[in-house]
């Protein structure tokens, strides 16, 4: 049995420990590079609700910047903010329950992380957020589809997609490459997507709590 786990708001909280902290500053540097804003509360306010109803922050602060008139050249300064690989600022959270649930896991299943962004800023996040990576069997950091990383750990650990479940938070970018080689999905509602309406019978299983996970992973094994 393998496990596969996404990074980002499935076992660490990108959207409330990193990104929303950090929209305070991407709104000053975006008024300092010369977009106009006239009431700067009101302005972060429509950030923050941007990001917590869009697909990514990088959406949020293309529409925050359509929406005031800005130049697309400052989404590269906002990206510059977020993805900051330090961490100076602020210590990234894994999902509560997430560290339990993995060190529970790795005994009756080899656990698999797959996440896709800056390998670097990827990277960090897993070590200032206490993650515990030494359970992984593997970790995959890709910048493409993750269909084609599912499809090497296929035959990398000789497994049939039957026999492996994929834990994530996004249905398109995560889910739905993994139901398309006929693995077990499982839909993480994290806080970006709770509120969201689903597809019909796009997913096997949706959870809003890791700990859910468990009976899961038994009625499977």
């Amino acid at each position: 049995m393998l496990v596969l786990f996404d990074l980002d708001d499935t076992l660490i909280e990108t959207t409330q420990s990193i990104v929303e902290p950090r929209l305070d500053r991407v709104l000053d540097k975006m008024i300092s590079s010369g977009l106009n804003i006239e009431d700067r509360d009101e302005a972060l306010l429509v950030l923050e609700r941007l990001n917590r109803t869009g697909s990514s922050s990088k959406e949020a602060l293309e529409e925050f910047i359509f929406l005031y008139g800005g130049d697309r050249a400052l989404l590269v300064h906002g990206q510059k903010i977020i993805s900051d690989p330090e961490f100076n600022d602020l210590t990234p959270q894994m999902v509560i329950g997430s560290e339990k649930l993995l060190y529970d896991l790795k005994s009756i299943a080899n656990l698999i992380l797959v996440t896709r962004g800056d390998e670097i800023f990827q990277q960090s996040k897993m070590k200032k957020s206490g993650l515990p990576y030494s359970l992984f069997s593997k970790i995959e950091v890709t910048s493409s589809s993750k269909k084609g990383c599912y499809e090497t750990i296929l035959k990398e650990f000789k497994t049939p997609p039957n026999r492996v479940i994929v834990v994530a938070d996004r249905i398109e970018d995560d889910l739905e490459p993994a139901k398309e080689l006929g693995m077990v999905t499982v839909l993480y509602r994290a806080m970006r997507n709770r509120f969201s309406i689903l597809p019909d019978l796009c997913v096997d299983y949706v959870i809003e709590d890791i700990a859910q996970l468990y009976p899961i992973v038994e009625e499977r094994c």
